[in-house]
């Protein structure tokens, strides 16, 4: 069974594939083998001493999500996403109506 921080570090390392293949094209297969290298080291490190492992899996999940690839992270994407759907309802303006006067 799994402890915490390996599963925020193979979650971090998910994250980095991703965002890389996502951000360049490319699929980098070194990123999912370091991952399960460095989640086994968590693992250790955790049988030693949980909460360190865990405190520093965080580090390296924040690392993850600001890392950029073509100069965006996860975490510009995911508020990009945001700020598209918030510009979206901010640029729809009512239609705009003429009165036109009868004369007679």
């Amino acid at each position: 069974m799994a402890n915490i921080a390996t599963g925020i570090i193979l979650t971090a390392g998910t994250i980095t594939f991703g965002n890389e293949w996502y951000q360049t094209g490319k699929v980098n297969w070194k990123i999912p083998v370091a991952t399960v290298l460095i989640a086994a080291v968590f693992d250790g490190l955790a049988h030693i001493d949980q909460n360190a492992a865990v405190g520093l899996s965080i580090i390296v999940l924040i690392g993850a999500v600001t890392t950029e690839f073509n100069g965006k992270s996860v975490a510009d994407t995911v508020g990009g996403f945001f700020a598209n759907a918030t510009d979206t309802k901010a640029k729809k303006t009512p239609p705009k109506v003429t009165l036109v006067r009868s004369v007679a």
